[in-house]
């Protein structure tokens, strides 16, 4: 299932992550991308029958390089985001599931064990998960919230599903290259406030996205917006 990627951003421990690669394997997923590990040399035998998802691994620097395939990213948190709509692990699996269907891609992303993601890497993201848990023991292991959000996944995936479209979506790079371009527009005619820009990009972003553009749409609108860019330079 090479539609699904389970990045960690930042994980902290290297027998984690073979427990979090053993969980995935569990579930039938093997796309897995490690976001700014604390060490960068893993021993597969940690991950105990799930060698290869772990000695596939594709190493990013950042978190951006490592949902930049991606066409929908979904972050996990126990806090609420008011800007981002909260899926539970059961809605999260039937949304990814229809995402696909319709050619999508999408990445999970787990933050590090210490203290999850912070808002700045909730902000990259599309929507959140939460996974409620007792108020008495609230903290959940890393490889046990993958394994949760991965049976999830595997349930919704294994049901029947329309046939695919062929359109290829817009993946979080092609958006992007897209915003950008908006960006620089939008500042030359005046749109944006130069002191606090981010805050209407970051909501037109969310319309974008919940458009879920195909990678030609995605174009169409960046090679427009260029257009736009040279006449407002002139």
């Amino acid at each position: 299932m090479r539609e699904v990627g389970f990045v960690l951003h930042m994980p902290r421990i290297a027998d984690n992550v073979g427990g979090v690669a053993r969980a995935m394997a569990n579930f039938g997923f093997s796309r897995l991308i490690l976001a700014s590990p604390a060490t960068w040399h893993f021993d597969p035998r940690a991950a105990v029958r799930a060698e290869h998802v772990l000695e596939n691994a594709y190493m990013a620097l950042t978190l951006d390089e490592a949902v930049a395939p991606f066409s929908w990213v979904c972050g996990t948190t126990r806090r609420s985001i008011r800007r981002l709509p909260a899926l539970s692990p059961r809605e999260l699996g039937a949304e990814v599931a229809r995402r696909i269907a319709g050619g999508g891609t999408v990445a999970i992303v787990f933050g590090s064990e210490n203290h999850g993601l912070t808002n700045e890497d909730l902000e990259r993201c599309d929507a959140i998960c939460r996974i409620d848990t007792s108020a008495e023991q609230p903290s959940i292991n890393l490889a046990q919230a993958v394994a949760i959000v991965a049976y999830e996944l595997s349930l919704a995936l294994a049901a029947p599903r329309p046939p695919r479209e062929q359109a290829r979506r817009a993946t979080r790079e092609d958006v992007d290259r897209l915003f950008e371009v908006l960006r620089e527009v939008l500042m030359l005619a005046g749109f944006l406030n130069p002191q606090q820009p981010d805050k209407i990009l970051a909501e037109l972003r969310r319309l974008l996205v919940r458009a879920e553009p195909t990678e030609r749409e995605a174009g169409l609108l960046t090679a427009a917006a260029q257009q736009i860019r040279r006449s407002l330079r002139m």
